[in-house]
């Protein structure tokens, strides 16, 4: 789909930041939205975006901390560092 402007996700940013409030309730505190809606710009649907909104909803709320550390862990693998030193590990904690 090529809605994939700025104003796409915005519409839908008060779910991305309900999802972060709850992956703080369960002590992922250093999750952003701006983290998390890269996450599903990149990994989530990166191949198609759900065509109505109360899916893209659904989607964001079902969303898992599982999920996003897949998507932390591939970007940490593709990412292009010399060393070990370079990677601020905290971020993913």
């Amino acid at each position: 789909m090529a809605e994939e402007n700025t104003d796409f996700y915005e519409e839908l940013r008060p779910w991305f930041e309900l999802k972060v409030s709850e992956f703080s309730k369960e002590g992922y505190s250093n999750i952003e939205t701006d983290d998390l809606i890269l996450c599903f710009k990149s990994f989530v649907w990166k191949h198609s975006i759900p065509s109505y909104y109360y899916q893209q909803v659904a989607d964001i709320l079902n969303a898992s901390v599982n999920q996003y550390f897949d998507y932390k862990s591939l970007e940490a693998q593709v990412y292009n560092v010399s060393s070990l030193e370079e990677i601020n590990f905290e971020e993913f904690f």
